[in-house]
């Protein structure tokens, strides 16, 4: 561990857990000190929940969050992402008090993609499961975040949306390939429709990307979503924003301004999970 135990949690909003059953919504206030937090998991039209989140308050004052989305055979994907979402409350726990610097949330990526790469099944076979992380911690003002994969981490601030994270897929190295003159206009083409590939995620044995930031002042009113890739899919931006500027002190009424999205879903619908938070 990473030296002296921090207090343990405070209020958790029931564990890092999927939902079970047909699509629902899970909405779960979870209130600190100038904060206001909720999340939403929805199985959409999957056979299992592979999605994990949870958002905790502390005894410090601080915050944290996570939403992870598994990958995998059978239960892969869903015990890579439990793992990882349960992982990253247990690293972030044992952690020493810190001050405006942050955290060290790519230290704790490092660790979790070896733990997610040692799982093994019920016959001890190295699991076929993955995970991707979005994790925030809050404190006195300042948030600090870390990303590895597809998942999404996004700040709304004055009705605009900044998505602070790169998706760790081909696409992010096609992209800077046809940027450095790399790859011609109709390569890049010939290859887009492969740019959903993941290059990185917890269980690769090695990351080959991870986006981190410590210290970033938060302004009263501002908004940050941790989101799946079936979250995002399933709203386009102006919508999210609609959606965000729309929720109430509380953010109770984002399962009612979800349903028009809902009814829309089709049996492809991926798994859709969110945190979202407000700041005040």
């Amino acid at each position: 561990m990473f030296g002296k135990r921090r207090s343990g949690r405070q209020t958790p909003s029931s564990g890092c857990r999927p939902p079970n059953g047909p699509p629902d919504l899970l909405p779960f206030p979870s209130p600190s000190a100038g904060l206001t937090a909720t999340s939403v998991s929805l199985i959409g039209g999957r056979d299992s929940q592979q999605d994990a989140l949870d958002h905790r308050t502390y005894p410090d004052g601080s915050f944290a969050a996570a939403v992870c989305d598994g990958m995998g055979g059978l239960n892969g994907g869903a015990t890579a992402s439990q793992t990882a979402c349960l992982g990253f409350f247990s690293q972030y726990d044992a952690l020493p008090a810190f001050g405006t610097e942050g955290p060290d949330l790519a230290r704790i990526a490092r660790r979790l993609d070896l733990q997610v790469k040692n799982l093994r099944d019920s016959s001890g076979m190295p699991l076929d499961g993955g995970s991707t992380l979005t994790g925030i911690v809050i404190k006195d003002g300042y948030f600090h975040w870390v990303s590895v994969g597809d998942s999404r981490i996004g700040l709304v601030r004055e009705g605009r949306m900044y998505w602070l994270n790169r998706l760790h897929n081909y696409r992010l190295e096609l992209d800077e390939a046809l940027r450095a003159g790399e790859l011609s206009r109709a390569e890049y083409e010939a290859e887009l429709p492969k740019g959903h590939a993941l290059l990185s995620y917890l269980g690769c044995g090695g990351l080959a990307y991870i986006d981190h930031k410590r210290g970033q002042r938060l302004a009263s009113g501002d908004m940050l979503i941790l989101c799946s890739d079936g979250f995002y899919d399933l709203l386009p931006e102006p919508a999210l924003l609609s959606i965000l500027a729309d929720l109430g002190p509380d953010l109770s009424r984002l399962p009612r301004l979800l349903e028009p999205y809902l009814g829309r879903a089709t049996k492809r619908m991926d798994n859709a999970s969110a945190v979202i938070i407000r700041y005040t």
